[in-house]
């Protein structure tokens, strides 16, 4: 993906961002002093590797923001539930793991010279050709990736080019091979066939009610009904709760002064620095010393911009004065964080602090705060938010009452009477699907328990998406065979079917056995890559077939037949190869083995996780 984009980027943003979540590109030296935010347990794990919820989560919203900007206003996402996307998300990424599993068994890496030229040479942040810091924070905030976790996937997307290109870039082609599989590109064949569809066969199948009686009894597996149940129910509805919670003037002017302290929290800071290492060249109290006299210079009136361009570290700002931009709370390093947001006055520069990864003197360059609109504009918002809150409480107790109510009572009425919730009943439905409260997989899964269905007791707590249930099984229809009566054309219709089928594959066979006897055949003469009336499946079986020969081979909707009467062979000896032919031949041929290789790579590597 990375690769993709350090090809197609040029000109403006958007040429970047179509096609795909932007991967956040950082500098060196800015990464250095951000943190990466943690996340929750990984859902599924490939080899060493995790995929966490957060990664799915990205890769879900970049199909989707893909779908948007391929058919704009005509994508509704309400005709793709959220399971597809997330398997198709799933599915992606178990495969980029899996490269990078490859690529590390390999023993590839990359270094941090390397990381740094592919960043400050991407054309997305470039302006006339030089890296641009402004872009660079927009395309940044833009996708809420923050430089650290972007230098990884860069580097793990590197590893993984490098892994491609050991397969790739390694194959040979001699000139005998690009001329032989020339040749047999060109190769001519003439060739018959015949097609017998079971559909054009079934109107003369008889069948007898011997024939159907028998058939019924012998595929009674076929004939089932769906195990079914009907459940009584109490629910717990948090949206219902929040329906019902009162809002008080007091509870607003709470409210609304804690939306203004979060406005004055969540402030920006605008601020340059220049990075001082201790490395190679300067100790770790030389590096101190220096950043210090920097300090005082830029105090002195000395040009901040000119010093960081001239000694700091950070290849990635000093070409822009050191400039960080702005950046909001939790951005930064802790150490450097606290000495930005302690500075008071605009344009004042700190002495040097240190973090692990240098020496820091930082100018605090202004400060950005978001305005508060009036209590009138955000009332409704505040009252959801109070209601919502108000019944999140109120839900918790009730929820607590509830799972000890499941736990002792012994009847729904039982919960009803103590709760005040009505109990209410569902429609019938299968382990599979069901409507209203059972379109919940958890409701069916609890409904279906052996302790439920069978014997008769209260579900334990089933905490959906609005709430919580407790049910009881009211009504159980096992699984039975269907009346012969009632599937009787179903059965009728896949005798004929499974008859015509083998009268297919028999007059095919005997059309092979012996042409002569068949006069419907249909004739051929192309290529092997040329496109003919003939089924996809005879003509891949004609030019394997050596001249003179006939065979039979299913095909949709019936069976064939096929004679391959002459064969033009062009001698391999006589091509010659074009430009960039063996060149084609060799990619061509690699694409297959990096295909093999993948899918070796997925047998041999352990996917352990409720989504692989």
């Amino acid at each position: 993906m990375l690769q993709t984009m350090r090809d197609n980027a040029q000109g403006i943003v958007a040429k970047v961002i179509v096609g795909f979540i932007i991967i956040v590109f950082a500098l060196w030296g800015v990464e250095s002093i951000v943190t990466l935010g943690g996340g929750d347990d990984a859902p599924i794990t490939v080899g060493d590797y995790d995929v966490s919820e957060l990664e799915i989560t990205r890769q879900v919203e970049q199909q989707k923001n893909n779908m948007r900007r391929q058919f704009g206003d005509q994508f509704d996402d309400s005709l793709f539930n959220d399971e597809f996307f997330r398997r198709t998300a799933v599915e992606q990424l178990i495969e980029q793991k899996l490269a990078l599993q490859a690529a590390e068994d390999m023993g590839l890496a990359i270094s941090t010279a390397q990381l740094d030229q592919v960043i400050v040479n991407t054309p997305a942040f470039q302006v006339d050709g030089k890296f641009d810091r402004d872009r660079f924070v927009s395309i940044l905030r833009m996708n809420g990736w923050t430089p650290l976790s972007y230098r990884e996937d860069l580097a793990a997307d590197l590893k993984m080019n490098q892994a491609r290109a050991a397969l790739v870039l390694s194959g040979i082609e001699v000139p005998f091979s690009g001329q032989l599989a020339q040749a047999l590109a060109e190769e001519q064949r003439e060739y018959r066939y015949v097609e017998y569809r079971i559909a054009d066969l079934e109107g003369d199948i008889e069948v007898s009610d011997a024939d159907v009686e028998q058939f019924y009894q012998d595929n009674q597996d076929q004939f089932q009904t769906a195990e079914t149940v009907t459940v009584n129910y109490v629910r717990l509805s948090l949206s219902e709760l929040a329906e019902r919670q009162q809002v008080l003037d007091e509870d607003i002017e709470q409210a609304y002064a804690d939306y203004q302290a979060d406005l004055a929290d969540n402030e920006q800071r605008e601020a340059s620095h220049i990075l001082i290492e201790a490395n190679g060249e300067r100790s770790d109290s030389e590096a101190r010393e220096l950043a210090q006299q920097l300090a005082e210079r830029a105090r002195n009136g000395e040009s901040f911009a000119a010093l960081a361009e001239e000694y700091s570290d950070d290849i990635g700002s000093r070409s822009s004065g050191g400039s960080l931009g702005l950046a909001a709370r939790g951005t930064f390093v802790e150490p450097f964080e606290n000495a930005l947001y302690a500075m008071q006055e605009e344009g004042s520069v700190s002495d040097p602090v240190e973090t692990e990864f240098g020496y820091h003197v930082i100018r605090f360059d202004g400060v950005q705060r978001q305005q508060p609109k009036s209590l009138a504009d955000v009332r409704p918002e505040l009252e959801d938010e109070i209601r919502n809150g108000k019944a999140e409480l109120a839900y918790a107790e009730q929820l607590q009452e509830l799972s000890n109510l499941a736990f002792s009572a012994r009847q729904l009425s039982d919960i009803s009477e103590a709760m005040a919730l009505p109990v209410q009943s569902s429609t019938a439905f299968s382990r599979q699907q069901g409507e209203g409260v059972a379109s919940d997989s958890r409701v069916r899964a609890a409904a279906f328990a052996d302790n439920v269905l069978l014997d008769r007791e209260l579900s334990d707590v089933i905490e959906t998406d609005d709430g919580a249930v407790v049910l009881m099984v009211d009504q159980h229809q096992p699984q039975q065979t269907q009346p012969l009566a009632e599937v009787r054309e179903r059965v009728v219709a896949l005798l004929k079917r499974e008859r015509a089928a083998e009268q297919a594959q028999q007059l095919a066979q005997s059309a092979a056995e012996d042409p002569a006897s068949v006069d419907a055949w249909q004739s051929v003469s192309n290529k092997a890559a040329a496109s003919s009336d003939a089924p996809r499946a005879v003509q891949q079986r004609a030019f394997a077939l050596a001249e003179g020969k006939a065979d039979a081979i299913a095909t949709p909707g019936g069976h064939s037949a096929v004679v391959v009467d002459r064969i033009q062979s062009v001698a391999w000896q006589e091509q010659s190869l074009e430009d960039g032919s063996l060149e084609e031949l060799r990619m061509r041929r690699s694409r297959l083995d990096m295909l093999s290789y993948q899918g070796y790579a997925r047998n041999t590597t352990e996917i352990r996780g409720s989504d692989s």
